[in-house]
């Protein structure tokens, strides 16, 4: 199948927003727009997303925004990378041990200093560079993806990849993750071969799927380009000569075989799901004991099992620290034009009538409603400054707002932001 390309706005990285089935899917997924553009982001929900390949294009200012070889460069000179975290392949074999010198320090300590001629060298000889968690290393590319993270309630990560030769790094193969592939410098040819399995794993002997032959497409992504894979999306990429830099964008979402474990491990609250099953007995005993169990699941209701397990991924989602200090949560006095920023995460403002729920990284926080326009701008993204929030209040409130701000600031779920000198 033909990919057809797209040229969106430009778009910029902005923070999670609520998300509410009524809200405008580009309103709910800026990280997701920030990548595709907001135009694309309805139908490549309905029609693409885990389905099938997609091809579109960011801005050239806009992905070179978010890596290039000035801050790979910076990288390397400012930061310890080493294996497996910075990595060489060179025809599906790892060569990073040759780009490395060892050196002791006095205390005893082993550490790995990286050689610039060796590798440049290996480079040369078409050795691919990689970097795992790119977006670690630059605050937009983090941006974006701690968005998606929170907007797909899933684990996300940048790896980044150079070559300078025709060499091919990887051989064909599908990830067990969906994918966008950034193009950020130079050219490179895709190979797509479509998928042989539907929503395949690592587990259950899956790994070992036949093989397709021939590719369906090639196609040559160029700066500014972005392509998506599925899940199980068999792919291959090759250098086309001189250099080339592009970021995979990785999203480890979850399945429903992720959901039955929880759930498995949910009903061990329950005496009947820890009892011993009746191997002893026949088939049809073993067979009464499984429908007991069965019924109890289908006893459940499905909504509030759905509220539960997304707290449960929410809360359980690896997240980047963010602190403010010198603000800690303690007695220290908040400056009164610093403003407050919710935190990296997934979060809702939850209406119960007197009271409203400040959902974020699957902890509930119940407060005053009249705290429900600053939590839905919170929410949004958005920062507000000490004293819009105080102005919500009534003064007779206002030491216990003050306590829910510093044990906001305890939990690293607000951040403050101050303004320049």
């Amino acid at each position: 199948m033909a990919l057809k390309e797209t040229a969106p706005k430009e778009t910029e990285p902005t923070a999670p927003t609520p998300t509410g089935r009524t809200a405008r899917p580009e309103a709910r997924f800026a990280g997701l727009a920030a990548l595709i553009g907001a135009a694309q982001v309805g139908p490549f929900l309905e029609r693409r997303l885990g389905q099938d390949a997609f091809r579109t294009r960011m801005a050239p200012n806009a992905v070179a925004r978010l890596f290039g070889w000035s801050t790979l460069n910076g990288a390397l000179a400012e930061h310890r990378l080493v294996p497996p975290r910075l990595r060489l392949e060179r025809a599906g074999a790892d060569i990073s041990k040759a780009a490395f010198k060892s050196r002791r320090t006095r205390r005893g300590a082993v550490l790995q200093d990286l050689d610039p001629a060796a590798l440049n060298e290996a480079l040369r000889d078409g050795a691919t560079l990689i970097v795992d968690a790119a977006n670690e290393l630059n605050a937009p590319l983090q941006r974006i993806c701690a968005d998606l993270s929170a907007e797909f309630a899933c684990a996300c990560q940048a790896n980044l990849y150079a070559c300078w030769g025709t060499t091919q790094g990887f051989d064909i193969h599908w990830d067990d993750h969906d994918v966008f592939v950034l193009q950020v410098e130079g050219r490179k040819r895709w190979l797509l071969y479509g998928s042989t399995l539907e929503a395949p794993t690592r587990r259950g002997g899956q790994f070992d799927q036949h093989r397709p032959e021939a590719p369906l497409q090639e196609i040559i992504l160029e700066p500014g380009d972005v392509l998506y894979l599925p899940r199980g999306y068999w792919h291959a990429a090759v250098g086309l000569g001189g250099p080339t830099m592009h970021l995979t964008v990785g999203l480890t979402r979850k399945s429903g075989a992720d959901f039955l474990h929880w759930l498995a491990d949910r009903a061990l609250t329950e005496p009947l799901a820890r009892r011993d099953l009746p191997f002893e007995q026949d088939d049809e005993a073993l067979g009464e004991r499984l429908a007991s169990l069965l019924a109890q699941v289908a006893a459940e209701d499905p909504e509030e099992l759905a509220r539960a397990y997304r707290r449960h991924v929410e809360a359980t989602q690896p997240q980047r620290p963010k602190l403010s200090f010198p603000f800690i949560g303690d007695e220290t006095e908040l400056p009164d034009r610093a403003r407050i920023r919710l935190a990296d995460g997934a979060a809702r403002v939850l209406d119960r009538g007197a009271s409203v729920v400040l959902t974020w990284r699957g902890v509930e926080f119940t407060v005053s409603r009249d705290l429900k326009p600053a939590l839905d701008e919170l929410a949004a993204g958005e920062a507000i400054s000490i004293a819009a929030l105080e102005a919500t209040s009534p003064p007779a409130a206002r030491p216990h707002l003050t306590a829910f701000v510093q044990e906001m600031l305890r939990r690293g779920a607000f951040l403050i932001e101050q303004e320049q000198q």
